[in-house]
C-alpha cells in the first residue's frame, strides 16, 4: 500500500501510519477515528482524501470511503479524552500552515510566496488563512521565529558543550554549520525578518517574539566572550568590545554558510569545497582576537568533531541522510 498524506510532518506521518495499519488489521472504525484524532489532531479539519492509497489503475482512491466529510464530522464516535481544545487545534493549524509554507519558500523561494499559494497547497480557505497570519510577511516571519527557535536551541547546546570558551564558540561555528546545510532557507530569512517591508507588516505579537528571540540568542555568543575574558583566555580591550566580538563572529559564520550553501558554482567557492573552511576561518578570527589557546596550541580540529559527535549527533545523522 502506497500511502500519500501530505503536510503532516515525518514523526506525526509515522505514527499515524503505525496506529491506522494496526486499526485496518483489526477492522475498527471506531478505533480508525481514535487514532487519527490522536496521532494526526492536525487532520480534524481537513478533508480526509488526504490520506490516500494506490489504485491499481494508476490512480488514488479516499482511504476512509465511509466517511464523506472531516474527521469532525464523526468525532461523535470517539472518545472524548481524546478531543483537542479550540486552542490547541488552533496552534496545531498553524504549525500545520507553517510546515506548508516551508515546503513553498524552499521550492519556490521567498520572493514568489503568495497566500494564494498556501491557500492552494493547504486546502483551507483565505479567511482561515488570515485567522493566523495578518499578511504574507507575517506567515514568512513565522517562519523566520520557527528557526531562530532551531538556532536557540543548538546554540544553547552548543554554550553547553564540556570545554573551553573557545571550544563552544567553535561549537557555536559547528552549530551555525549543521544549520544552514540542514535549513538552508530558513538560516537566510533571518535577515528579512528585520527589513522594515517586513517588520511593517508583520504582528506586532510576532514582532515581540523575534526580538525577544533574537536578543537570548545574542547574549548566549556575549556570555561566552565574557567568560573567555574573566578566565583570561581573552584580554579585555576598548577597541574590541564583547559585542564587537560577538557580531564579527556571528559575520564570519553567516557569510561563510550562506556562500557555501547558495553560491557553491562559484569559482572561489567550488575550490574551496572538500576542506573544513569553516573550521579554518573559525581559527583565523579567533587566533586574530589573541584567543587562547591559539590553534597552534591546541587541535582544534579534533575538537569540532567530538562536537559534532558529543553535542550534535542527530544533526550529523540527518546531514549524513541528505547526502
Amino acid at each position: 500500500m502506497k500511502w500519500l498524506l501530505k503536510y503532516i510532518s515525518p514523526a506525526r506521518q509515522q505514527c499515524l501510519l503505525h496506529q491506522i495499519r494496526q486499526m485496518l488489521r483489526a477492522g475498527s472504525t471506531p478505533a480508525l477515528c481514535q487514532a487519527g484524532n490522536s496521532a494526526a489532531p492536525l487532520m480534524a479539519d481537513k478533508p480526509l482524501w488526504m490520506a490516500s492509497e494506490s489504485d491499481p489503475e494508476g490512480g488514488s482512491k479516499p482511504l476512509f470511503p465511509l466517511f464523506s466529510g472531516k474527521l469532525g464530522a464523526v468525532k461523535a464516535d470517539c472518545p472524548l479524552g481524546l478531543r483537542k481544545s479550540k486552542a490547541e487545534k488552533i496552534a496545531e493549524r498553524e504549525q500545520l500552515l507553517l510546515d506548508i509554507a516551508h515546503e513553498l519558500v524552499n521550492r519556490d523561494g521567498f520572493a514568489d510566496f503568495s497566500m494564494d499559494k498556501l491557500v492552494r497547497a493547504s486546502g483551507y480557505s483565505k479567511g482561515t488563512l488570515y485567522n493566523h497570519f495578518s499578511s504574507k510577511e507575517d506567515c514568512l516571519s513565522g517562519l523566520c521565529l520557527r528557526g531562530m527557535a532551531m538556532m536557540e536551541d543548538m546554540f544553547s547546546r552548543a554554550a553547553a558543550f564540556d570545554g573551553t570558551p573557545r571550544e563552544k564558540i567553535l561549537a557555536m561555528n559547528v552549530a551555525y554549520y549543521l544549520y544552514a546545510n540542514l535549513q538552508p532557507t530558513l538560516s537566510l530569512a533571518v535577515l528579512s525578518a528585520k527589513t522594515p517591508s517586513f517588520t511593517e507588516k508583520t504582528s506586532a505579537a510576532r514582532s515581540e517574539l523575534i526580538d525577544e528571540r533574537d536578543l537570548r540568542i545574542t547574549r548566549i555568543v556575549d556570555d561566552i566572550y565574557r567568560n573567555a575574558i574573566e578566565q583570561g583566555d581573552l584580554q579585555d580591550s576598548p577597541e574590541l568590545t564583547v559585542e564587537l566580538m560577538a557580531f564579527i563572529s556571528w559575520a564570519q559564520a553567516f557569510g561563510l554558510n550562506a556562500l557555501m550553501t547558495t553560491a557553491c558554482d562559484i569559482t572561489a567557492v567550488s575550490r574551496a569545497m572538500g576542506t573544513n573552511v569553516a573550521l579554518i576561518s573559525c581559527n583565523l578570527l579567533l587566533d586574530g582576537m589573541g584567543f587562547k589557546p591559539l590553534s597552534s596550541e591546541w587541535d582544534y580540529q579534533a575538537s569540532w568533531e567530538r562536537v559534532e559527535r558529543d553535542v550534535f549527533a542527530p544533526e550529523m545523522a540527518q546531514l549524513a541522510a541528505m547526502k
